[in-house]
């Protein structure tokens, strides 16, 4: 996923991707911007129908988990390739994302390629 968005972030960001540098939870990308940071998990669901079961380590729903009680920065965008779609959720989400059968309420809901700047605001 990242390859895909690579060339589509926008200017006015600072990208410092983490993911299989760091461990214990932290997610895949941080973005700088002047107005503070945000952090996104990137997650494919690869299955015909959409789920999100299962897609996070324990590691990271602690991690998500526990920042979200200091910061609703974190954000998880999730391509679903069999509908051409982006589903985006807040950290706050994030234990209910993980129980079977899940039926949250995506935050933002992308048709089509990523486009960065609806998730950064830039």
């Amino acid at each position: 996923m990242w390859r895909s968005m690579r060339g589509k972030m926008k200017t006015g960001v600072q990208w410092t991707r983490l993911e299989a540098r760091v461990g214990a939870g932290m997610p895949d990308i941080n973005g700088a911007v002047t107005e503070g940071e945000f952090w996104l998990e990137l997650k494919v669901c690869s299955t015909k129908r959409y789920k999100t079961t299962g897609l996070w380590r324990p590691h990271q729903v602690s991690w998500q988990f526990t920042r979200s009680k200091f910061f609703k920065n974190v954000w998880n965008v999730i391509s679903h390739p069999e509908d051409n779609k982006v589903y985006v959720y807040g950290c706050d989400k994030i234990l209910e994302l993980n129980q079977p059968d899940c039926q949250v309420t995506p935050d933002l809901v992308l048709n089509g390629p990523f486009e960065c700047g609806i998730v950064t605001g830039k």
